[in-house]
């Protein structure tokens, strides 16, 4: 079974090394700004969604919900340092290119940390699209607000060249030592000024831990949960509620797939099932269940990766630390 682990929620702009030129990606969506044209284009029936403003969850079922590996994401706090250190980097960084440069707001709705965790689960969402995600219906998730458009030296500074043929460097030393393609007769940074910023801040190195690893961990985990005895019981349960609603699914991940949906993920037939998904959830607890059940999973994780994640801690603490004179 696939998760839906809330991404854009999870994934810190400073998470990778983003070393990466254009094109490049962790394995979640890159929520730094991007030029006009560049941004992803936004999923069909997401139209509406557009000029209305983001769809808020008022009635999730999995709101309230913690889980072990909660205590290592970084905090919205945090994260807000880490971005505006960064900011900083950029434009002073843009400023030795003779390149003006203000940054994207970051205007995408906080939706929660495991908004879908399990599938849908906000009724009053279900009932007005279907399975269509939040993180889809939100406009400001595929088109940053940058207040202009950037100028094709002002792409170059900030992302260097996209058709340099290299191996992308992995710490600022390293960087540091490579030639970048020429602005005005001066070469920028080859990873361009954003890259250059987030090494800056993170300062990788061979023992470097990246933040994406939570991630890594949390799919373990949830790897592990989906072989647990305990889960087969619970989605059956939950497949037995929607079948008396003659809805033939045997899990919610894969739910609008399952019914034949195809891409009407949001259409009248597609409401329905997911009113009637997020009903059966409730009648059969399965957020709390299968929380419960990751939960001792995680927990796993977390002890047989200890030294990892001390390492990691400490990491974060000299990222801040570095982060903070930044400012």
């Amino acid at each position: 079974m696939t998760r839906s682990l809330a991404a854009l929620a999870l994934v810190p702009v400073l998470a990778a090394t983003a070393c990466s030129g254009p094109g490049q990606s962790t394995t979640q969506p890159d929520p730094a700004p991007a030029a006009d044209g560049d941004a992803p284009s936004e999923p069909e029936g997401a139209e509406s969604a557009t000029a209305a403003g983001a769809v808020l969850p008022t009635a999730s079922l999995t709101a309230e919900l913690t889980l072990p590996l909660d205590a290592f994401h970084i905090s919205a706090e945090d994260q807000q340092l880490l971005e505006e250190a960064r900011d900083a980097l950029i434009t002073a960084c843009m400023a030795r290119y003779g390149q003006e440069y203000t940054p994207a707001e970051n205007r995408a709705a906080d939706l929660g940390t495991h908004l879908y965790l399990y599938g849908v689960d906000d009724a009053g969402i279900a009932a007005e699209h279907g399975y269509m995600h939040p993180v889809d219906l939100d406009p400001a998730t595929y088109a940053p607000a940058f207040p202009h458009d950037l100028t094709a030296d002002q792409e170059l500074a900030l992302h260097g060249d996209p058709g340099l043929d290299l191996d992308h460097p992995e710490t600022l030393e390293e960087a540091q030592r490579m030639t970048g393609p020429d602005l005005g007769g001066v070469p920028v940074p080859v990873t361009g000024c954003h890259g250059e910023a987030t090494l800056t801040v993170n300062r990788p190195d061979g023992d470097w831990v990246d933040p994406t690893v939570i991630m890594q961990l949390a799919d373990e985990a949830a790897h592990l949960a989906d072989e647990d005895p305990r889960l087969g019981t619970l989605l059956a349960e939950w497949s037995a509620c929607m079948a008396e609603q003659d809805l033939a699914t045997d899990t919610p991940l894969e739910a609008a797939a399952q019914l034949g949906l195809g891409g009407d993920v949001s259409g009248p037939a597609a409401r329905e099932a997911a009113v009637a998904d997020v009903a059966c959830k409730e009648r059969t607890d399965l957020v709390p269940r299968w929380a419960e059940i990751d939960a001792v999973h995680q927990e796993a994780v977390i002890a047989e990766h200890a030294d990892m994640l001390a390492d990691y801690r400490e990491q974060h603490e000299e990222r801040m630390a570095r982060a903070r004179d930044v400012r």
